[in-house]
Order: structure tokens, then C-alpha cells, then sequence
């Protein structure tokens, strides 16, 4: 018997549990510190980015997060944005035609501050459907970009100063299919190969949180001696319906942003001694990157910044 539909079940089930729920925040009640945003020296290069995960849902919650998105890149500017999977619910899309491309994504990232392109990697709820639609969107000469399930793109700051990102598909690693294998090699050979100055890595599933899960073990094992090996200075997550800044360790700054379904998509998150920041209710994370740092904005659907917290390049 397959086991594969009973785990979507239930995580079905546990996804909407949580948006029923409605969430205490905690950021809304824990003492925050000021947020500091690091002053750039005069003429120094740099981009802006963002980054959020489960939001494809069409519902309000999603919609006040991309207006969120909008107001910030007008002020600041966003030159793309990185999509970290369960980018459709409840189960993925059919083909590259489907409907929900338009309500789910470009009916709600519309408009000319968001007339950027988004790197999208799959979460559990793509691989419900069809991932090749997915990738095969791509080629419609959108805004959406997913070459493969995985993959990885160059960024060049005007100084010339080099930054690698890497899509990973985390669901195989996870579940232990046999396709974890091919992905593994072949992400320790593009880290390998890098010779950013910065390297960027992106995917689904946390390799750190609050809420620890056996599966997610799995995946750091995997993945996480790669990153110390090849010099990963930040791991992007989602699928915890919220906010999470983790305190670096020997270099490497994870960070989980799946709170891209807003308030009907929140998920329960703590404020442990094991993090920096957590909330819940809805935001997204900002990067802009320098050649000397990486300043996280945590965004929230208001459109201000409740945390920052600047990483400095390591020697």
C-alpha cells in the first residue's frame, strides 16, 4: 500500500486545522528590539529580494501579504522574489494551464512593483499534482521561473560582487524516495563549483525549528553538512505557516518564511531560547544583499519591518 496519499491527508488536515485556529502571535506580546536597519556606505552595490513560502491558497490572507510585497517594494525596491514551495493549495496544479496560476499567482502579484521574476521551488502540496505543469509554466514567458525541480541561478551585484541561489526540491529528501539520491550529488556539486562570494540556498521544508519533526531530521542530515562543507551562508525555508530567525551557527543563518497565506493560513509557532524572532499571522522576509552583508527584514502584512537582523560576510 502506498503511503504517499495518507501523509497528504493528513497533512491536508493539519493545514487546515491551523487556519481555522487563528493563532496567538507571539511577536505580538514577546519584547522585541528596536529594529536596526544597517546604513550601506555611500555607492555601495546591492539588490533586494524577497522570500515567502505557502501562500498560493487565493484567499484574502494571501492577497494582504502581496499588498504587503507591493508597499515594500516601492519604498525600497525588489528586484525578484524566491517562492518556497506550496506555492498552490490544496493539491498542486493539473498542468501548466491550470486556473490557478492566474488566481493563485498572477492575479495577486500583479501590478508594476511586483513585475518581477519569482523563483519558485515545490513544497509537499505541489507534489500533489503536477510538478512537470509546474515547470513547464516557465516556458510561457511569465513571471514564474522553475526550470527543474532543482536548480540554481547567478546574481551580479553592479560591483561585480557574485551571488548563488539554489532551488532545492526538499519532498523527496524528506520522505526518503529514491530521487533524494540524484538531488543530493547533484547539490554538492553546484555548491562545490560556486565561487560566489555569497551562496543561497532555498527550498520547503526547515532544517532547523521550533516544532522539531522526524522528517525534518532527515533532511538535515542530508543537506546540512553540505552547506557547512561548501560555505552556505543562508538557508531559506517555508512550510511552518509563520516567521522564524534562527541564531547562525558557524556561518550558516536559517531562516523560515512560510507565512505567505496570511491570517487564514497561520500556523502555531512559539518564541523559544532557540530563536531570534517568531511570529504568526501572516509576512514576509526582505533581503538585500551587499558584498559585505545580508539584511533580513521580517515584513509583516502591514507593511513595516517587526525584525532585522544583519549577517556579516565571515572571512
Amino acid at each position: 500500500m502506498n503511503s504517499r496519499p495518507l501523509r497528504w491527508s493528513a497533512a491536508l488536515l493539519l493545514a487546515a486545522a491551523a487556519c481555522h485556529a487563528r493563532p496567538v502571535d507571539p511577536a505580538a506580546t514577546h519584547p522585541l528590539p528596536p529594529v536596526v536597519i544597517s546604513e550601506l556606505p555611500p555607492g555601495a552595490a546591492s539588490v533586494r529580494f524577497f522570500a515567502l513560502g505557502d501562500a498560493g491558497t487565493g484567499r484574502s490572507g494571501q492577497r494582504e501579504v502581496a499588498a504587503a510585497m507591493a508597499s515594500k517594494a516601492r519604498r525600497d525596491g525588489c528586484a525578484f522574489v524566491l517562492l518556497l514551495g506550496d506555492n498552490f493549495y490544496p493539491h498542486g496544479v493539473a498542468s501548466a494551464d491550470d486556473p490557478l496560476f492566474e488566481r493563485d499567482f498572477e492575479d495577486v502579484y500583479d501590478g508594476k512593483w511586483l513585475a518581477v521574476p519569482f523563483f519558485a521551488a515545490l513544497g509537499n502540496h505541489d507534489h500533489a499534482g503536477s510538478i512537470d505543469g509546474e515547470i513547464e509554466r516557465t516556458t510561457r514567458g511569465t513571471r514564474w521561473c522553475m526550470p527543474d525541480r532543482h536548480y540554481q541561478f547567478r546574481w551580479l551585484l553592479e560591483d561585480g560582487v557574485a551571488l548563488d541561489f539554489f532551488a532545492i526540491d526538499t519532498t523527496p529528501i524528506v520522505e526518503g524516495d529514491d530521487a533524494d539520491r540524484e538531488e543530493v550529488r547533484w547539490l554538492e556539486a553546484a555548491l562545490s563549483r560556486s565561487s560566489a562570494r555569497w551562496k543561497v540556498v532555498f527550498g520547503h521544508h526547515p532544517i532547523r525549528s521550533v516544532a522539531p519533526r522526524p522528517e525534518l531530521d532527515r533532511l538535515a542530515e542530508q543537506v546540512e553538512p553540505l552547506f557547512r562543507r561548501h560555505g552556505v551562508d543562508l538557508y531559506l525555508s517555508g512550510h511552518h505557516h509563520c516567521l522564524e530567525m534562527f541564531p547562525p551557527r558557524d556561518g550558516l543563518a536559517c531562516v523560515v518564511s512560510g507565512a505567505g497565506g496570511g491570517r487564514d493560513n497561520a500556523g502555531v509557532v512559539e518564541w523559544t531560547d532557540d530563536v531570534e524572532y517568531a511570529a504568526t499571522g501572516g509576512g514576509f522576509v526582505a533581503v538585500r544583499a551587499s558584498r559585505d552583508e545580508l539584511l533580513l527584514e521580517f515584513v509583516r502584512t502591514d507593511s513595516t519591518t517587526q525584525f532585522a537582523r544583519t549577517l556579516q560576510k565571515r572571512r
